[in-house]
């Protein structure tokens, strides 16, 4: 995959237009569940944490990776504690589901405050609204020699990873992929191969 590839592709493709349609298409409804401030908060900060290391040119860990993607990429770093994006928000929602703070969809400023009942709070939609200004700074600061090294980092770890289970792998039905001629509400496969369409349709030479 080449760098331009992957901005068009991943970054501007799949990260941002994922992250659009959860924040446009999910209109918060006050005082109301399913309006996914967790979700929203952890994928843009997994988002975050993964392209910081693109700037890097290595796969760092989650402070080193969030530090350099805000302050290199966000217009205003000060509002976001990394640390405590790290311990409270990330790993709260990640390994507990709930956050060990709260998080908010208001999109008001700063993006990380207190609530005098519950303690420290993220808000996702400020946080996500940064996220969205800082992509046209990333791909001004990205540059070729680091993206290549960490992209052949992932290629390498992807191929460790299907060594590790290929006999899962090859045990595993197959689902055969045929050009979409009917309308269908299943959702393409997407992987670091590329976008994949594909139908339930059966091959009929497979019984």
């Amino acid at each position: 995959m080449t760098k331009l590839e992957f901005l068009d592709g991943v970054v501007f493709g799949w990260m941002k237009r994922d992250l659009e349609r959860m924040r446009d298409e999910i209109q918060v409804k006050p005082n109301d569940a399913g309006n996914i401030n967790f979700p929203l908060a952890l994928c843009t900060l997994a988002y975050v944490e993964y392209l910081g290391g693109f700037i890097l040119g290595d796969k760092g860990d989650f402070t080193l990776n969030v530090g350099t993607y805000i302050n290199s990429c966000f217009l205003n770093p000060g509002e976001y504690p990394v640390d405590v994006l790290r311990d409270i928000f990330r790993n709260g929602v990640a390994h507990n589901y709930f956050p060990r703070g709260g998080i908010s969809r208001d999109g008001e400023r700063p993006a990380v405050y207190k609530i005098h009942s519950m303690g420290i709070a993220l808000d996702a939609q400020t946080l996500v609204n940064d996220f969205f200004y800082s992509l046209n700074k990333f791909r001004r600061v990205l540059n070729e020699t680091n993206f290549t090294v960490r992209m052949q980092q992932a290629e390498n770890d992807l191929k460790t990873m299907q060594a590790r289970y290929q006999n899962i792998f090859n045990n595993l039905p197959e689902r055969i992929i045929l050009p979409k001629i009917v309308t269908s509400t299943a959702s393409d496969a997407s992987g670091p191969a590329g976008p994949m369409a594909s139908t339930t349709t059966l091959d009929p030479n497979i019984h």
